[in-house]
């Protein structure tokens, strides 16, 4: 059975998750599981346009990923630019360290300061790409119950 999601909890008829769950659930959800491994497994390759910071993100994502068997060759792009928000916030974080989180503009007022504004500004892109990903378990966890609820992938054939 796959890593990404655990049915330990999920019991016919027992409290689980904060319902009873019907076997026909189960079963639902253990086969979603299933429709996310590939038979052969493809290495991912870290996008030549990854800063050296962004590369060590990278790594570790992946290493600290790996057990769970989410991410995938076609998720390349997508994790790069996780990677890359995740190197820029911290390079952001660093900046508020040494320079703090108000700065005095042209006029001569303390304004928030653009390191700030690029940090909150990241701290979204990761936390959207994070979810896109599955990199926390609320994600994974949704991605096995569309497919449960939903059956068959609805865009299914658009590539027969």
């Amino acid at each position: 059975m796959n890593q990404v999601i655990k049915f330990d909890h999920m019991r016919v008829g027992k409290k689980g998750g904060g319902k009873h769950w019907t076997e026909k659930e189960v079963q639902a959800r253990e086969a979603a599981a299933q429709k996310f491994e590939r038979k052969k497994k493809r290495k991912l390759k870290i996008p030549e346009w990854l800063s050296d910071e962004a590369r060590k993100v990278w790594r570790k994502t992946v290493k600290d990923m790996e057990e769970f068997d989410v991410l995938d060759k076609v998720d390349e792009d997508v994790l790069g630019t996780y990677c890359d928000a995740v190197a820029k916030y911290q390079h952001a974080n660093e900046q508020i360290e040494l320079f703090g989180y108000t700065e005095v503009n042209a006029q001569g007022n303390t304004v928030v300061s653009a390191n700030v504004k690029l940090a909150q500004s990241y701290s979204r892109i990761i936390l959207a790409y994070s979810n896109k990903l599955g990199l926390n378990a609320e994600a994974r966890a949704r991605l096995a119950k569309k497919i449960a609820d939903g059956g068959e992938d609805p865009n299914a054939e658009l590539f027969d």
